[in-house]
């Protein structure tokens, strides 16, 4: 098993830290796994307005332990956001809060504090895609204009591992998380993209979660198992966006709920019901493939399997407000 403990609260340490015990070479802020371990890296990056990030992107080939002790350094918080494809057993644990699956996937991100043991146990096969922000209240208050954070971060960390799921990973995430861990490497603007999708991503958590924050109702009204399955459902419908997407029955089906229910536990999830919410993600990914200036118009409706290209357009221009041809110009 492959096992790594640490308790810094600074990201260069952590990646040095790292280097050394895998006794490979640290090069532009980056280490590669030893392929007996894992296939993939570990990176160190500074963000704008003093914020250090670490990325690890990478495949494990043995059994594994990511585990971060607590520190007495002061209290600083990590905001992780995550991609889990677990083959066996996953079991993360804050302090002494366990949650254990089999066979899973996990698309969350979320809050915790140094204060807090942390860690992620997993099996051979398993994928794990990860953003850490490390960062402390003061910060919040000052570039996120949250002048309540001390009370915000106090209440949602008391939660713990309760609300492990208090943001799933929707499109919008995952369409970033893309981004930083597939950015062409000899990309001159590789550095910047990444720390701007990472604080697109950090705007994004904080705002919605000082939104539900000021409801006293905020907590997900599902149980861990139905949110496990609208999760699954979710990743069903975004794993290939220009593929038809299922019917409600045939979605209920394969999580095992009736329709109604599954419908009624999407929209509290993620928002929106559920094909509406596959339209957005659709749309989505149509303005990615068109900014990337690689395909037409009529290719990517095509793509997208509209016959009409003026349906594509005004789909298009419903949901972003300009229309697909003024978006290339």
């Amino acid at each position: 098993m492959f096992q790594f403990d640490y308790n810094t609260t600074d990201y260069e340490q952590l990646l040095l830290k790292l280097a050394e015990q895998l006794n490979m070479p640290v090069h532009n802020n980056q280490v590669m796994f030893p392929p007996a371990i894992a296939d993939g890296s570990f990176m160190f990056l500074p963000l704008p307005n003093g914020l250090h990030a670490c990325i690890t992107n990478c495949t494990f080939n043995q059994d594994w332990l990511i585990h971060r002790k607590r520190s007495i350094n002061g209290e600083y918080y990590i905001l992780r956001i995550d991609e889990l494809v677990i083959p066996g057993t996953l079991v993360i644990t804050i302090d002494d809060e366990k949650l254990k699956e089999k066979n899973t996937s996990k698309s969350i991100a979320y809050l915790t504090s140094s204060h807090f043991d942390w860690s992620y146990l997993g099996t051979e096969g398993g994928g794990y895609r990860s953003i850490g922000v490390l960062f402390n209240k003061e910060w919040l208050a000052t570039y996120l204009d949250i002048h309540t954070a001390e009370e915000v971060l106090s209440t949602y960390i008391s939660l713990k591992a309760e609300n492990f799921n208090i943001e799933p990973l929707d499109s919008k995430y995952r369409q970033w998380m893309r981004t930083i861990m597939e950015v062409d490497d000899d990309s001159p603007l590789r550095l910047t993209i990444i720390q701007n999708r990472i604080m697109l991503m950090i705007e994004r958590f904080f705002l919605h979660l000082y939104e539900k924050m000021k409801n006293p109702t905020f907590r997900i009204p599902l149980s861990p198992e139905d949110i496990n399955r609208v999760m699954q459902i979710e990743g069903i419908l975004t794993k290939d966006i220009f593929q038809p997407a299922p019917s409600i029955q045939q979605l209920a089906k394969m999580v095992s709920i009736s329709e109604s229910k599954l419908k009624k536990d999407f929209k509290t999830m993620y928002g929106f019901p559920i094909y509406e919410y596959y339209q957005k993600a659709r749309m989505q990914a149509a303005q990615d493939k068109l900014l990337t200036r690689k395909y037409s118009v009529k290719e990517v409706a095509m793509e997208l399997g509209y016959a009409n290209l003026s349906n594509f357009t005004i789909a298009f221009k419903k949901e972003f407000g300009v229309l697909p041809s003024q978006l290339l110009s």
